[in-house]
């Protein structure tokens, strides 16, 4: 019902919903959010809306804010919040403490082992050997995902619009090192973006002195990237092929209900009840 809507659609998809739904609704970006938020949302209280992309939510959100429509919520990723001015704000919308849910995800403790041990033992891979310990996992796949967030932010915020939607990782890694040839990652978004005429030396050096004055360099990490950082981990040191579907779709699943109450949407959305968070979230 909600995919490929606009703005407008969305919230009148609500008005709609509401005539017979009284609860509270929930809006997310898509389908990962779901994924892990509809196990644990009170549902007498509350049900999920998924936008499909944050502009639709904002459209959305604005409209249903303006309107005075009550009970209306949303969890958004944090993409550039704070980094790039511009983007909505309002307290009824809690961010993800990093670029996105997926990459909040990927830090939790165990969830990428338990993926590694779902697809790669037949590979090699042994929780307590050589490289494959949690802190050896992400910092291999952060190495990788890495200069492709950078990049990914200064296009944003130089409006240099380069392609990276989806970014093909693999084309760009060094498989013996692991590590993103910078030269090769410009050169590939410039030929991917049919919309941008930036001259690559230009933005190698801006990319490079970007990244280095960088301190939190999880922040610009993407979840997909991460998720595909992996896939090419798992191939390269584990011997195993895994798409990223199943690396993003494995590690939702190992979001247990007490990994679930470390992440910080958990925590910051009790503000919109004094606190409680048992009246969004199963208790």
């Amino acid at each position: 019902m909600f995919s490929e809507i606009t703005g407008d659609e969305l919230y009148a998809e609500m008005i709609m919903q509401r005539t017979n739904d009284a609860r509270n609704f929930l809006v997310v970006e898509g389908d990962g959010d779901i994924a892990i938020f509809d196990r644990y949302l009170a549902q007498d209280r509350f049900t999920v809306i998924p936008a499909n992309g944050k502009k639709t939510a904002h459209d959305a959100l604005r409209m249903a804010f303006s309107d005075n429509f009550s009970g209306v919520y949303s969890i958004l990723d944090r993409d550039w919040l704070d980094l790039i001015p511009g983007e909505f704000q309002d307290r009824r919308i809690v961010h993800t403490d990093k670029y996105d849910l997926d990459v909040c995800v990927f830090f939790l403790p165990g969830v990428y082992v338990s993926v590694a041990s779902s697809f790669c033992v037949k590979g090699g891979y042994r929780l307590g050997g050589a490289g494959c310990s949690e802190n050896e996992i992400r910092e291999a796949c952060i190495k990788m995902a890495f200069p492709v967030g950078v990049l990914r932010y200064i296009s944003e915020r130089d409006k240099l619009q380069l392609r990276m939607r989806d970014f093909p990782l693999h084309e760009v890694v060094d498989r013996v090192s692991l590590s993103v040839d910078v030269d090769l990652l410009i050169s590939t978004a410039i030929a991917r973006s049919k919309k941008s005429s930036v001259a690559s030396q230009s933005v190698t050096r801006t990319l490079i002195a970007e990244m280095d004055g960088i301190t939190d360099i999880t922040r610009y990490c993407s979840g997909h990237d991460v998720a595909r950082a992996f896939s090419i981990l798992a191939k390269e040191r584990w011997s195993t092929t895994i798409s990223v579907d199943n690396v993003e779709r494995t590690a939702r699943t190992a979001v247990s209900w007490e990994r679930f109450q470390s992440l910080s949407t958990y925590s910051d959305s009790s503000q919109w009840f004094a606190g409680k968070t048992e009246m969004i979230w199963i208790e």
